[in-house]
């Protein structure tokens, strides 16, 4: 019904897990405690189901690797949050309402923004002149022409979004490996 797109709702709805589903999202590939991956994740809170394309946080964790996951996921979230609120303090486009837009230009919006933002903060970092333009060591390859899947390609990709094993072992696999890779920023209980 008209107005009734609640968080849930719009997830299903989203153009990210449908360009994931029809091989249009960029390839992501990457290995954690020996398990290979080959989607990228998004930090969601309790609410959201559990895909394999989501990582929730812990909402009562028990035991430190998992209090200090649950902080540090919580923190990451926030610096989210509040870098969407610096693009709606500097672009008003983007704190005015949406739904006069279809959701590629929505999308193309959001990008442009993030774009021009980056570009501010680049010029007004001061770098040095043989740094400037180098990419950052980025590997990126750009995309020729439109993948095409076959019904049942993407339904089985659609199953592999919504894989709840697959959250599971990845949400492990990460609390182990913030744990044992910033053992400098172990979470400390109060004595």
């Amino acid at each position: 019904m008209p107005g009734s797109h609640n968080d849930i709702n719009v997830l299903h709805r989203s153009p990210l897990f449908e360009n994931l589903a029809e091989g249009k999202a960029p390839a992501v590939n990457y290995t954690i405690n020996g398990h290979e991956y080959n989607m990228g994740y998004f930090l969601a809170d309790g609410i959201y189901p559990s895909w394999a394309t989501l990582v929730k946080t812990i909402s009562a964790p028990m035991g430190n690797k998992r209090k200090y996951f649950a902080t540090a996921q919580e923190a990451a979230r926030k610096d989210v949050e509040r870098f969407f609120g610096v693009l709606q303090a500097r672009f008003p486009i983007v704190r005015q309402p949406a739904r006069v837009w279809d959701t590629e230009t929505l999308a193309l919006i959001m990008r442009a923004c993030v774009i021009m933002y980056n570009m501010i903060v680049e010029d007004e970092r001061v770098l040095d002149p043989d740094e400037r333009f180098d990419g950052g060591g980025a590997n990126v390859q750009p995309r020729h022409g439109m993948p095409t899947r076959t019904l049942s390609e993407f339904i089985e990709a659609h199953k592999k979004i919504r894989d709840k094993s697959t959250h599971f072992q990845l949400k492990e696999d990460l609390i182990e490996h913030l744990w044992n890779h910033h053992p400098d920023l172990y979470y400390m209980e109060a004595p």
